[in-house]
């Protein structure tokens, strides 16, 4: 058999000529490439970070991220010492004590937060500007504690609290706040930390159950090194294993040895690395052992895994040694490069290894099907690898890193595989041919078509009833198609099964705080007015609480309230002071009131300056007074920071649970636009919402432009319109068949699989390249022949397709949604695109030959 003339045939068939001939030479040569790129595998890292995965340059995700960084809300270690039900609290606190102080003395760690401090500096700081932090209705309140009965009666009660009992850290209370003054402010500190509960008789962090303590570690390297966090769990575990030992020096034997547990985004981060070296396992193991399977199952014989194997093998091996050198690494996106290439690269020896077979099995020689095979099957090959490749380097149009990346990998693994199976399977034939030579027998060549030349057969005999059947499935899953609804939540791209996750959720349903709260970030160039910007924006989110739009604000006015109510109590406390009240008296009438409930001034003496002092209060809050408290300057960094501008200021905004997931609530966004330039209203749902509609946009870009440019190669390799558009029917409508399973079955669209309508234009062009190729070849010739050509072709397009849905099985089976559900919509599309292929295109094209006077049969 000749090989065809065009100059595509000829370097197709040179290249399969010296594979034939000089096999050895490319088995060693791919032995060395495979094992330089194997040492770049080697060096593979794995990104876990989630933000990492979204548009780079977006403003929302930047302010996002920024705020982040800034104000450190998710990047603490977790640790939770959990305390059995009825059990005395002062051993746990006291290991959460010790556990903490040596925390601290490890290198791996900034800070460690565990209690609010030493009460007796907490209060020192926060006493003697106690009035500062009040309302007017508070002012009164304060100033209705001060009389001589009211003075009093305070007397009487702290002889009552300390005849009673109470732990020692309550009595301390006692005597450092002798009237009373805390009550009136701590409220407001309490919300420092998204509203952490704390036990304010020991200021150590505790649940509202009283059954779990916490502990929030600042670690030095950011969650993405996995190393760092690897090594630092270590020593924190050698810490807990050491105190646990020690145990009863604590509680006593027959206490029960506290419970230590790790959360946080650290422990998340090694979890999720974690799943996706175990994903890329999976997929690449269940991928390829399902594949090879097929493979045997439809070759029936044993050493054809080989043609399947060691190409596919050689394609991945190249694609992630690239990945090292233009990435570094893999992501949870790029993770599942590995089922993707497999399930695309085996159709490229699935098409060349049938022709061969069908050649062989026609009586042709070793040269002849080498030819065959790297002729119009080579070409069809090659078109369907670069237009494939084509539609994955589409998605370099969105600014979704994660997209990004693995639309270039899938897109650079193609041609790898393409490649290597254009080499290594002439090669690989031509020494099987040599081997079994030497041993004077044939080779058995088979291909099974899993019922598709039945198909193709009825399909050609019935082309009227065909396509009207196809035309009504069509349309009802284009009405389907409707129903589809659209997932936006980040938390697509979360893992399933991670602990780490489900301790952070019970810590923030115990604690009393979230960790999805929205913020409304403030910068201003000097302290003052950053102050009132706060203030004016705590207003109006305090008047959503009222509504019922928030549940609860937390800002810096908790621990710095803004410089025109600092004044208005400056000036109140001015007036009483003229009006009669004397803080010296106030200390002379609760000194004779102690007296006579027989109790001594001197353990209250301390306290009692305090609060005097605060009385005597004659100028705002400084910064620096905060600041020179490791108490309180620990809360105040959750709020405000100094930048090379001036100042920015974070106000945490809670809204209800489950509700605004998917967009930030509009009160919340007015008040932000009301607020004017300098605040900006970012978090999770707010990211959420951009990304939403970016992302649709993104999608129909990537899904035209990836239509566009297979229309253009196949126009190219065809020099029709026609032939170029024909190709692209099963394509067309295999989409609307998979949108239309998608409603039927209930998978919504998310960022991910949102994506996988231009994966589809990748795999499922190839099929009507295929076919098109094949009825190209073959006009001209007997009914007999083209049917006959079209059924073995439609066999490879079969097996094709049921490698892809394996492959993207392994796929479905994701730790990762997002990727899980890209899976499963692939698959329907693979079987859309197939199932059109084979009975629309040779139904069409007998239907056409009929109308033109030609036998079909």
């Amino acid at each position: 058999m000749a090989l065809p003339g065009s100059l595509s045939h000829r370097l197709l068939g040179r290249i399969a000529l010296f594979a034939r001939r000089r096999y050895r030479t490319i088995f060693v040569i791919t032995a060395i490439v495979a094992l330089a790129a194997s040492l770049l595998v080697s060096q593979l890292k794995f990104d876990t970070d989630v933000l990492a995965l979204l548009p780079k340059n977006d403003p929302t995700v930047e302010a996002f991220r920024d705020a982040l960084e800034t104000f450190g809300s998710v990047d603490y270690l977790l640790v939770v010492v959990r305390i059995p039900e009825g059990a005395l609290l002062e051993p746990y606190e006291a290991f959460v004590g010790e556990l903490g102080d040596r925390l601290v003395e490890l290198e791996q760690f900034l800070e460690v937060e565990y209690r609010l401090g030493d009460l007796e500096e907490m209060l020192a700081t926060l006493l003697p500007t106690a009035p500062l932090f009040l309302d007017p209705a508070q002012l009164d309140s304060l100033g209705g504690r001060l009389t001589d009965e009211r003075l009093v009666q305070r007397a009487k009660e702290l002889k009552r609290l300390v005849s009673t009992p109470q732990s020692l850290a309550t009595k301390n209370v006692i005597k450092l706040d002798p009237l009373g003054f805390s009550h009136l402010f701590l409220d407001r500190v309490t919300a420092a930390r998204s509203g952490l509960a704390v036990d304010w008789s020991s200021g150590y962090l505790l649940s509202r159950d009283h059954r779990m303590l916490l502990m929030l570690a600042k670690p030095v390297r950011p969650p993405q090194d996995v190393d760092f966090s690897l090594s630092m769990l270590r020593a924190l575990e050698t810490e807990v294993a050491d105190l646990e030992s020690r145990w009863p020096e604590f509680a006593g034997p027959e206490t029960p040895i506290p419970e230590v547990e790790l959360g946080g985004r650290y422990v998340i981060g090694l979890g999720d690395a974690e799943l996706i070296k175990k994903d890329v396992i999976a997929n690449v193991l269940t991928s390829a052992i399902g594949v090879l399977a097929l493979f045997l199952f439809a070759f029936r014989r044993l050493g054809a895994l080989a043609y399947a194997f060691v190409p596919l093998f050689c394609g991945l091996v190249l694609t992630f040694g690239f990945s090292a050198i233009a990435f570094g690494g893999l992501s949870s996106a790029t993770s599942g490069t590995a089922a993707l290439l497999i399930g695309l690269g085996i159709d490229f020896v699935i098409v060349s290894y049938g022709r061969f077979v069908e050649e062989r099995q026609s009586g042709g020689t070793l040269e002849e099907g080498l030819a065959s095979m790297s002729g119009s099957s080579g070409r069809a090959v090659v078109v369907g690898a670069v237009t494939s490749a084509a539609t994955f380097y589409a998605f370099g149009v969105t600014d979704f890193t994660g997209l990004y990346q693995m639309g270039f990998l899938t897109g650079t693994g193609i041609l790898f595989c393409m490649v290597a199976v254009l080499l290594l399977l002439p090669a690989m034939l031509a020494w099987s041919e040599d081997h079994h030579t030497r041993r004077q027998r044939r080779p058995r060549l088979y291909l099974h078509g899993f019922g598709s030349g039945r198909l193709i057969r009825f399909s050609v005999a019935h082309p009227k009833a065909t396509l009207t059947a196809i035309g009504l499935i069509s349309l009802i899953a284009a009405v389907s198609a409707l129903g589809v609804r659209f997932e936006d939540s980040v938390s697509t791209m979360r893992p399933r099964g991670n602990p780490a996750v489900e301790l952070r959720e019970e810590v923030a349903n115990r604690f009393g705080f979230g960790f999805d709260q929205m913020m409304l970030v403030i910068e201003g160039e000097t302290f003052e007015g950053t102050l009132e910007a706060v203030d004016r924006a705590a207003t109006g989110a305090e008047k959503l609480v009222g509504e019922g739009v928030l549940t609860g604000v937390d800002s810096i006015g908790s621990l710095l309230p803004p410089l025109s109510r600092q004044q208005a109590s400056l000036r109140w406390l001015a007036e009483r002071r003229a009006a009669g009240l004397v803080p010296e008296r106030v200390r002379t009438v609760f000194a004779g009131a102690l007296a006579a409930e027989g109790l001594r001034l001197e353990p209250f003496a301390a306290g009692l300056d305090l609060s005097v002092r605060a009385l005597e209060r004659d100028r705002p809050i400084a910064v620096e007074e905060l600041e020179g408290s490791s108490q309180a300057a620990g809360l105040l960094g959750r709020y405000l920071k100094r930048t090379e501008n001036g100042w920015k200021s974070a106000i945490y905004l809670h809204p209800p649970p489950r509700i605004w997931r998917r967009a930030p609530p509009p009160g919340a966004v007015a008040l932000a636009d009301e607020l004017g330039p300098g605040v900006t209203l970012t978090g999770a749902n707010v990211v959420s919402e951009v990304l939403r509609t970016q992302v649709l946009v993104d999608a129909t870009i990537a899904t035209a432009l990836g239509f566009v440019l297979v229309t253009i190669l196949l126009w190219i390799d065809y020099r029709r319109i026609w032939a170029a558009l024909l190709s692209l029917v099963p394509l067309a409508l295999g989409i609307v068949w998979m949108l239309g399973g998608m409603a039927l079955l209930d998978i919504p669209m998310n960022f991910m699989n949102i994506f996988v309508t231009t994966m589809i234009i990748g795999i499922g062009v190839d099929y009507g390249i295929h076919m098109i190729h094949r009825y190209r070849e073959c006009v001209g010739r007997s009914a007999e022949v083209l049917n006959d050509g079209m059924a073995e072709t439609g066999k490879a397009i079969m097996l094709a397709a049921l490698s892809t849905i394996v492959g993207f099985g392994s796929l479905s089976r994701s730790s990762y949604p997002g990727l899980s559900s890209m899976g499963l919509v692939a698959i329907l599309g693979a079987v859309s695109t197939c199932l059109v292929a084979i009975t629309v295109l040779p139904a069409y094209l007998a239907l056409r030959k009929r109308r033109e006077g030609e036998p079909t049969s």
